[in-house]
C-alpha cells in the first residue's frame, strides 16, 4: 500500500525527504506535478503616505526604505534578492540557508517549507512594487524610489477604494510516497511526524492480518481497521487511528502483494 507522507514546493527538500526514508529501507516513491491556488483579495493602492492607517501598510515602510537603500547604486537581481530577503525577513532566510546546507529535523524541514513560501510571496510583491514605481527589473535593477512611493496593499476585506481580485497561482509540488509493506517487511524506524504516520498505517495492517486469524468475514474484518497507539514516540498522548475509509484498498494491497486472496465477502491467507 503507498501512503502519501507529504508534499513539498521545493526540490531539493523533498529529495532529502526521500533518501532519509530510503536510508530508513522503504521504497519511496517521488512524483513532480503542478499545484494550484485560488484566493479572493481586495487591492487598495495609493500613496505610502495615504495608507499608513492600515496595518498592512506598516511592513513596507520598511521595505521601501530597504529597496531604496540597494538600488540607488544599482545591483544585479539575484544579487537584490538575497540581500533583500536577509534584512527584510531575516528570520525566514536563515531557516530557509540553514535548510539548504545542513542536516535538519523533520520539525525544522516543516519550518523550512513554511518559510520558503513566505519569501517567496514577498518577493513576489516586491516586484509588484517596483514596477509601479517605474523601476524596470532586468539582469541588474537601478533607479531612484519615490519619498512617497506608490503602494498596493492586499486586504481580506473590502474597504472603500478597494478592487476585488482573484490569485490563480500555479506552482510546483514534490509528492512523496511510501510503500508500507516495505516498511513493515524491512522493521523499518523513521523519525518524526512521517515516521508516525508510517508506523500508524503499518501497525493497522499488522493488525488487519493478524484479524485474519480470527474472522475470514470482510465486514468483520473492518472493525480491525481502527484502534488505539499509547505507545508512540511522537505523540505524547495516546492516538486513536481510524482507516475504516481506507479498509478496501489496504485489503487490495495486501492481496497485491500476494499475503491474502479474496473471495467474494471472504479472504484468507494465501498458502
Amino acid at each position: 500500500m503507498w501512503l502519501r507522507v507529504g508534499s513539498y514546493p521545493d526540490r531539493e527538500l523533498a529529495m532529502e525527504m526521500a533518501s532519509k526514508l530510503r536510508n530508513a529501507g522503504v521504497r519511496v516513491e517521488v512524483k513532480e506535478y503542478v499545484e494550484w491556488d485560488l484566493t479572493e483579495k481586495y487591492l487598495l493602492k495609493g500613496k505610502l503616505g495615504e495608507l499608513e492607517e492600515y496595518e498592512e501598510a506598516q511592513e513596507w515602510k520598511r521595505y521601501a526604505d530597504i529597496i531604496r537603500e540597494l538600488i540607488r547604486n544599482g545591483m544585479e537581481v539575484e544579487a537584490f534578492e538575497r540581500e533583500f530577503l536577509k534584512r527584510a525577513m531575516p528570520e525566514e532566510f536563515e531557516i530557509v540557508e540553514k535548510a539548504r546546507s545542513d542536516e535538519i529535523t523533520d520539525d525544522e524541514l516543516v519550518d523550512a517549507v513554511d518559510a520558503m513560501m513566505k519569501l517567496s510571496l514577498l518577493l513576489s510583491s516586491v516586484y509588484g512594487f517596483l514596477k509601479a514605481n517605474g523601476i524596470e527589473v532586468g539582469e541588474y535593477i537601478q533607479g531612484n524610489l519615490p519619498e512617497d512611493p506608490e503602494i498596493i496593499i492586499e486586504l481580506d476585506d473590502w474597504a472603500e477604494g478597494c478592487e476585488k481580485v482573484y490569485y490563480l497561482d500555479f506552482v510546483p509540488s514534490y509528492e512523496i510516497s511510501v510503500d508500507v509493506l516495505s516498511a513493515i517487511r524491512g522493521g523499518a524506524e523513521i523519525h518524526g511526524m512521517e515516521g508516525a504516520v508510517v508506523d500508524a498505517a503499518s501497525r493497522v495492517l499488522m493488525n488487519l492480518i493478524a484479524g485474519i486469524d480470527e474472522t475470514n468475514d470482510i465486514e468483520e474484518l473492518k472493525n480491525y481497521a481502527v484502534g488505539v497507539i499509547e505507545d508512540s514516540k511522537e505523540f505524547d498522548a495516546d492516538v486513536y487511528v481510524d482507516a475504516e475509509e481506507v479498509f478496501e484498498i489496504m485489503l487490495r494491497s495486501l492481496e497485491k502483494a500476494g499475503v491474502i486472496r479474496i473471495s467474494g465477502k471472504k479472504v484468507k491467507f494465501r498458502r
